[in-house]
């Protein structure tokens, strides 16, 4: 495995207008708990988790968050990311209310929250992770780079976030668009405060080609019960392929409005029944996967080749070659 020395962190990142839109929407989730003391007490039964999906973005953490909590063993935090573990977010709540999103009549209980692999933006999360919940297993579901890229973009540029050119952007090296789909890098800090056998990566090739055996993986890592089967293990959440339409386009823009940002805020603690519905209309995900923007051939070979000690490194360290990438080496 390549020294983790080898692999010099990024200093903090100076923060950009795309990615902090992204950030201050996540923490905007929240603000009828921070206004609360009463939200804010610690519950009957809270628990803190000891199942953390740790990223990535555009990965596959929302299906796999569902999935998992249709394990009677497992209960998946509602809402799904709670960013609590990032300093500049959540973290001002509180280690009650934190704990009063989990309950400890289950055996396994989680949450997935992607900005806590988003260096150099944010320091400082798997040492928090480590002081308050040391002996939880952390989930890394990750995908090609470079699909996840071109992913991240439709989503900044659907959700309005993004408003710069494509190529301009992505040829720079330092853009968080790279440094996201750098896991190797990303996945330094929890390698210096958590043994290997807490951290287990999953592709998001292999959730969707292998859902099932993939699924035992990830029941087998938690600890429950791996011979778990659901009917809902067909269904896929948050496909990219609503980006772009008019349905998601204008669904964005009521989210944004005051009387609309309560349910923004409030959707993700509906039965899964009622998001299932509203998944189905503004998602659709009976529709093929949205085309990606194409890269030119000099600036794809560029980024490519950005990657190639990274994408080693996570694959020796998760011991096996991920089907389904891109030729990185």
């Amino acid at each position: 495995m390549p020294d983790t020395d080898t692999h010099i962190l990024p200093p903090q990142a100076t923060p950009h207008p795309t990615d902090e839109a992204m950030c201050a929407r996540a923490r905007e989730r929240f603000t009828a708990d921070r206004k609360s003391r009463l939200r804010r007490r610690r519950k009957r039964h809270a628990q803190m988790p000891n199942l953390i999906i740790i990223g990535g973005l555009k990965c596959g953490t929302t299906s796999i968050h569902h999935y998992l909590g249709l394990h009677p063993e497992i209960q998946m935090s509602k809402p799904k990311e709670l960013n609590f573990f990032v300093e500049e977010m959540n973290w001002d709540l509180g280690l009650d209310w934190y704990a009063s999103r989990f309950d400890d009549r289950f055996k396994v209980r989680g949450e997935s929250s992607p900005h806590y692999t988003n260096l150099p933006r944010f320091h400082g999360v798997a040492e928090r992770i480590r002081d308050d919940c040391p002996d939880a297993q952390l989930l890394y579901m990750v995908r090609d780079p470079i699909k996840r890229i071109l992913s991240h973009w439709v989503h900044a540029t659907g959700a309005g976030y993004e408003t710069r050119e494509m190529i301009p952007t992505l040829t720079k090296p330092d853009t968080q668009y790279i440094n996201r789909s750098k896991y190797w890098m990303q996945l330094q800090p929890y390698l210096e405060y958590f043994d290997r056998s807490q951290i287990e990566v999953i592709t998001q090739e292999e959730l969707q080609s292998e859902r099932e055996e993939t699924m035992r993986k990830a029941f087998a890592f938690a600890g429950v019960d791996e011979s778990f089967k659901s009917e809902r293990f067909d269904r896929e959440w948050e496909k990219s392929s609503a980006k772009q339409s008019d349905k998601y386009q204008l669904m964005e823009r009521l989210i944004k409005l005051p009387g609309f940002r309560s349910f923004d805020r409030n959707f993700d603690r509906l039965p899964e029944s009622m998001r299932w519905i509203v998944e189905k209309v503004v998602h659709d995900p009976e529709k093929p996967p949205a085309e990606k923007p194409v890269l030119p051939e000099d600036l794809f070979e560029t980024i490519r080749g950005r990657f190639g000690e990274d994408v080693a490194g996570l694959q020796q360290f998760a011991g096996r070659e991920f089907a389904g990438w891109h030729d990185y080496s």
